[in-house]
């Protein structure tokens, strides 16, 4: 298996969960849809076509994400409600001072080149997020002879599928983190992987999977899939399987 790496920095991000609304809480990494949305942007094509390319392709992503704090911030907008305009305000997470590693792998080379060419010179600009949340590309590294293993050592990323009574608390880590914080559990969420999509390009979930998302200082009790980037090891989420 092929793959490449594409490391990016942005002061903010934002990955807002679909299934909420008034408060926007923001997943501590990019799902698999918003990976695809970022390459799109790269590539040059909208979501539809974009995932359309990653199914016909069944090219695998994933994300190991840090940042440095997070915040709250009031967001003021419209929306129609009949024939009325009607004035709300929002509260919305985001995620400061973020690095990011976003994979892609897959069986076929000329899909990764094509990949590789795209993040190197991209179409469009990328963001983790909203579109306010523009990145700077750091670099792009390209991966040959990705091999898959079992590890239980997974920081700063998601994993498919309910992990929540499966992990335990890293406490060596806890105990030397310089500052006082406070320590949660890792966060499931039920997110949509596939949609159709009506003649205006809305989108509607047609297909939903659980993803655990894991913080610095979760591990999991016992060893998962991952894949092998040259010494990064990170789960991968297929589209199209």
């Amino acid at each position: 298996m092929n793959g490449i790496i594409v490391s990016l920095y942005s002061v903010t991000a934002s990955f807002r969960d679909p299934n909420t609304h008034l408060y926007q809480e923001s997943i501590l990494a990019p799902p698999p849809t918003t990976i695809v949305g970022i390459a799109g942007a790269a590539l040059g094509y909208g979501f539809r076509d974009a995932l359309e390319y990653f199914k016909k392709n069944k090219i695998s992503v994933g994300c190991i994400l840090k940042n440095k704090g997070q915040g709250k911030d009031l967001w003021n907008y419209s929306k129609i409600k009949g024939r009325e305009v009607v004035k709300a305000i929002l509260l919305r997470e985001f995620l400061y001072d973020v690095t990011a590693d976003i994979f892609f792998a897959s069986e076929d080379s000329n899909k990764i080149n094509e990949l590789y060419d795209s993040f190197s010179n991209p179409q469009y600009a990328l963001s983790l997020g909203n579109s306010d949340d523009v990145v700077k590309i750091l670099k792009v590294d390209r991966y040959s002879n990705i091999k898959s293993m079992e590890d239980k050592m997974i920081r700063d990323t998601w994993i498919e599928g309910n992990y929540i009574n499966d992990f335990e608390l890293d406490w060596d880590k806890i105990k030397a983190l310089p500052i006082k914080r406070t320590i949660k559990p890792p966060i499931v969420k039920n997110l949509p992987v596939d949609f159709s999509f009506t003649n205006n390009d809305e989108r509607i979930a047609t297909k939903f999977q659980k993803f655990t998302f894991l913080s610095d200082v979760h591990m999991l009790k016992k060893p998962v899939l991952v894949y092998d980037f040259m010494g990064k090891r990170v789960p991968l989420f297929t589209f199209g399987k």
